[in-house]
């Protein structure tokens, strides 16, 4: 069976950031993630980015001790083809912008990057809350600037990121709907997936700026639910 090339469109997210690391460690001959598209949803666009890009530091630093202790490094899929990340829509097309940081932390990972412990001294009745960082799980650099869409688009050129001595993923300033389409032109038509698991107005917008080649996809795969009701959460 022919390995799997997919677009990965998402809002992470504590459970979009589960889907990436699911894909990421799957084998090389199982799946390609060819690009990660980020979209507003759960929350603010830059804050999904500061979330992808932390969970690579991470994953570069499992790799590295996992390699210098001898052991398999896993995440053959992201080590063999590391994907290119590109930052997109920030608000919907139309009406009012809703995100889910009341249920995902302002961060979209519950608070991972500042979180809150509480705490109640038994002498009195008033409960404390401390903040506590958590900078070993945020990299010093965002690389915010390798996505800055109002500068000129360059040649897409990995980016080492330290870690295990490799790329982790490619930087795009190209928004994440001109990446889709050059994803969709670059390869074959009916075999690359696209795999939305947030709002879909990349996917809009691609498709509205040449719907020619975005019917290039092989399928659209599509998380789809409810609110408040049984489908996309368990009441």
């Amino acid at each position: 069976m022919p390995k799997k090339k997919i677009i990965i469109d998402t809002d992470p997210g504590i459970d979009d950031i589960l889907a990436l690391l699911l894909a990421l460690s799957a084998t090389s001959e199982e799946v390609e993630v060819l690009l990660i598209s980020l979209t507003f949803g759960n929350i603010e666009v830059k804050s999904c980015l500061r979330n992808v890009v932390s969970m690579f530091h991470i994953l570069e630093k499992e790799m590295q001790w996992r390699l210098e202790k001898g052991r398999p490094q896993g995440f053959e899929a992201l080590r063999a083809h590391p994907p290119i990340v590109a930052v997109g829509a920030e608000d919907p097309l139309e009406d009012q912008k809703m995100l889910a940081d009341y249920f995902h932390g302002t961060d979209g990972l519950g608070g991972i990057h500042a979180s809150v412990s509480i705490t109640k001294p038994p002498s009195f009745g008033t409960t404390e809350l401390t903040r506590i960082q958590h900078p070993h799980f945020t990299p010093t650099e965002a690389w915010e600037h390798l996505f800055d869409p109002t500068s000129e688009p360059t040649e897409i050129d990995p980016v080492p990121t330290g870690g295990a001595h490799q790329q982790s993923f490619i930087p795009s300033k190209r928004r994440a709907h001109e990446e889709i389409l050059r994803v969709l032109r670059e390869n074959d038509p009916d075999t690359v997936s696209i795999v939305a698991v947030g709002p879909l107005t990349n996917l809009a917008l691609a498709s509205a700026a040449d719907p020619e080649t975005f019917l290039r996809a092989k399928e659209v795969v599509v998380m789809g639910g409810a609110i408040s009701e049984p489908g996309n959460r368990s009441c």
